[in-house]
């Protein structure tokens, strides 16, 4: 019991000296915080000190830079009231009543903004300097603007105002709402003269000539005698080619004045030229270049004042002026090439003289030409063609000078590479498309076989060529033309009509416009009017091949084949050796008139330049059977159908050939065929009848005979087989009905009148 007593009171001995010795141990602990922190509460002071000294000079600083910048104070303040309307606009507008709130801060923070700023809202003159920040803000208010929705007219801002927030923010670059400024300032006052010049200059930089000319006539109203203002109305005139007579009343007021420049007479001078007076702007031009004589663009004025009167000595005098005074005046250049190019004697000046006009990008694609054709003259076609191939692959899109090549090639009759050239086209214009179709066209004529089947699959392709240059140009003239051109090649005459006079009201008075209407005229059997139309296009194209070839096809058509086949010569021999349509005609002409060796070489002229033109195989085959020769027509008709089986004029010639040989049995296969291909086709049937004739199956001639009959009522021959039939079986009324007939056709057949007597008397015979 005593050693447990003692072992406790040592522990609890041993107890309370630890708790002794950490409680001493912690107190000194303390007291060494106690003395850090009043350290630090020392060092606090000394910085809190120093922060308010640091605090109370900025406000000295400040208060100092207010005061000798007081303009400062409202940039301030406009920045407070900005960035109170952006906090709002960042969080969204809670309602209506806060969006009016804000809508009247920003309001009011424009007004604070436009009175801070030095403006006069001018922006046409020297922009003054602005204090720092002033655009910036700016940004932020149009920002804002745009955000909330705010149109200019919304401000309510008065005139000054608006006009320098216009200026305000043409120099932020916010063109269009500076115009709508602008226009508000000058909506409210109509006469403030810094708002119309700076919408004058708007409208200068956005190329709006009427908005210009409108601000320039307000100021003229208020200042009328303002110079300036007179001269830039006058520019602006003659730059919008609209009632030139205003510039001119602005010029002769000017005279009037006595501030007229030579400048001034050089407007009215071009003023006066546009007006046909010729003479009095020489007049004029004269007095100005006595005074002035280095003004080049008035020489050249001068010199196609000149042309205009046909004094063309005197213009080349003019021009050679305005070069000498400026050696780098494209237009000058190409005035002298054109005045030159007329001189067979200064082809060579000429064409240095539209070389430099090239070379200076003056007178365009026409100048390009005319330099290949002066080119053509002095050096060769070849020399030509690479002056016109340069030009191109310098400007691969002028489809003017492509299409220009493409017609070249064409007539040239190279029309794989004129279709090759159009389809490189970077562009595929409606010009492109109307030089495309006319390549086709000529593909039709060379390819032409006799067949509407055929034939119309190619004219259908080059319509649509027309087609989709009407679809990008629906005022163009030619292209409706030449969809005139394909309707009547189709025979569809209605739709040819409507298209010629779509294309008449688009190129009024042109006489390829009365070419093509006499041909449809032609096609109609109107002679009368053809004639007429071939007149009307005479005046302007008269010695052309056109008119010539118009003229062959009215002869041919009237009867008078010696005249056709002169018309027809003068086109082939004189204007176009390559012209299909014209040869083919004369070859008809030529059989007619028996001209059959004559009609034999065009044949062969024209296969040599068109290897497909099947026609012209057809027509050398007629021949070989009008002169007897049956062998060869047998074998270039099949040839013919070995290209085209479905040909019934072949097939039909093929079928008389075998029974001119002695072989009838072949010949009735290729005319069932030939009837079957085409049931209209009236010679098929008609020598069908000849076959059963010669047969002696009598019935089916005459069934054959009545059927072509049928279908053309004027085939004089099976008129003369039936009435011959009927007139041998002694059935005298059918027989006299049909001699009857071939009288109507041709009222000088003797036999026929002998035959017609010989069956009335029969009639009456039997009547008895």
């Amino acid at each position: 019991m005593d050693y447990l007593l003692l072992t406790i009171i040592l522990l609890l001995g041993a107890l309370s000296g630890t708790v002794i010795w950490w409680m001493l141990r912690n107190e000194t602990r303390i007291r060494l915080l106690q003395i850090d922190l009043a350290a630090d509460r020392v060092e606090l002071r000394s910085g809190l000190s120093r922060m308010e000294t640091t605090i109370e000079m900025m406000n000295l600083s400040s208060e100092a830079l207010l005061q000798t910048n007081p303009e400062n104070q409202g940039t301030i303040a406009i920045h407070k009231v900005l960035k109170k309307i952006e906090t709002q606009m960042s969080v969204g507008l809670s309602d209506s009543n806060t969006a009016i709130s804000t809508a009247k801060e920003l309001n009011s923070a424009i007004r604070m903004l436009l009175k801070s700023v030095d403006l006069n809202g001018d922006i046409s003159k020297n922009q003054t300097q602005l204090q720092p920040g002033a655009l910036n803000l700016t940004d932020r208010l149009f920002s804002l603007l745009i955000l909330m929705k705010i149109e200019p007219v919304s401000l309510g801002l008065n005139t000054l105002e608006y006009a320098k927030l216009g200026e305000l923010l043409y120099r932020c670059g916010h063109l269009d709402w500076s115009k709508y400024c602008y226009q508000e300032a000058i909506h409210k006052s109509s006469g403030h003269i810094a708002s119309l010049q700076s919408l004058t200059h708007l409208a200068k930089l956005e190329g709006n000539l009427e908005l210009q000319l409108g601000c320039i006539e307000k100021m003229l109203h208020h200042d009328p005698d303002n110079t300036e203002l007179l001269r830039s109305h006058a520019s602006l005139i003659m730059q919008s080619g609209k009632n030139e007579e205003k510039a001119e009343r602005d010029v002769l007021r000017l005279e009037a004045m006595g501030m007229d420049t030579p400048a001034d007479q050089s407007l009215l001078s071009g003023l006066r030229s546009r007006a046909g007076s010729p003479y009095e702007v020489i007049e004029r031009l004269e007095k100005i270049l006595s005074e002035e004589p280095e003004r080049f663009e008035d020489w050249l004025l001068k010199a196609e004042m000149h042309v205009e009167i046909d004094e063309l000595e005197n213009a080349l005098t003019s021009v050679e002026e305005a070069i000498r005074h400026n050696r780098q005046f494209g237009k000058a250049w190409a005035l002298k090439a054109k005045l030159l190019a007329n001189n067979s004697l200064r082809h060579e000046d000429a064409l240095r003289s539209a070389r430099h006009a090239v070379a200076l990008n003056s007178g365009g694609t026409e100048l390009i030409l005319l330099k290949a054709n002066l080119v053509a003259l002095e050096e060769g076609e070849l020399s030509a063609s690479e002056t016109l191939q340069t030009e191109l692959e310098k400007n691969p899109s002028n489809d003017e000078l492509r299409a220009h090549m493409a017609d070249l090639l064409r007539q040239s009759g190279n029309l794989e590479d004129a279709l090759q050239l159009l389809d490189l086209a970077t562009e595929q214009t409606s010009r492109i498309h109307i030089s495309r179709a006319r390549v086709e066209l000529m593909i039709a004529d060379r390819r032409r076989d006799g067949t509407g089947e055929n034939d119309e699959s190619y004219i259908t392709i080059a319509k649509k060529s027309f087609e989709n240059a009407i679809e990008l140009d629906r005022e163009s003239g030619i292209a409706w033309l030449g969809i005139a051109r394909c309707h009547r090649s189709l025979k569809n005459y209605d739709l040819a009509k409507e298209a010629l006079d779509r294309s008449s009201r688009l190129l009024d008075g042109e006489p390829i416009v009365y070419a093509e209407a006499s041909l449809l005229a032609l096609d109609n059997g109107d002679m009368i009017e053809a004639n007429r139309l071939i007149e009307a296009a005479s005046v302007t194209l008269e010695n052309t091949a056109l008119i010539s070839y118009l003229r062959g096809n009215l002869a041919s058509m009237s009867g008078n084949f010696s005249a056709a086949r002169n018309y027809y010569d003068d086109v082939l021999e004189i204007h176009d050796p390559l012209h299909v349509r014209a040869r083919l005609n004369r070859i008809n002409v030529s059989i007619v008139l028996g001209l059959y060796d004559r009609a034999m070489d065009d044949c062969r002229v024209l296969l040599e330049q068109s290897p497909n033109l099947t026609l012209a195989k057809c027509r050398m085959a007629d021949i070989f059977m009008l002169i007897a020769n049956w062998n060869e027509a047998k074998s270039l008709w099949q040839d013919i159908l070995e290209v085209n089986g479905n040909h019934p004029h072949a097939l039909t010639q093929l079928a008389a050939c075998y029974i001119s040989l002695g072989n009838p049995d072949q010949a009735e296969s290729p005319l069932n065929k030939a009837i079957r291909l085409d049931s209209s086709f009236s010679p098929a049937w008609h020598n069908r009848g000849l076959l059963y004739l010669e047969w002696g199956e009598e019935d089916a001639a005459i069934q054959d005979f009545e059927t072509t009959i049928k279908i053309d009522p004027e085939h004089i021959d099976a008129q003369l087989h039936l009435a011959s039939i009927h007139h041998s079986a002694g059935r005298w009324k059918k027989a006299a009905q049909f001699w009857r007939a071939v009288l109507d056709i041709d009222s000088d057949n003797d036999i026929a009148r002998k035959r017609l007597g010989h069956c009335e008397t029969q009639i009456s015979i039997t009547t008895n």
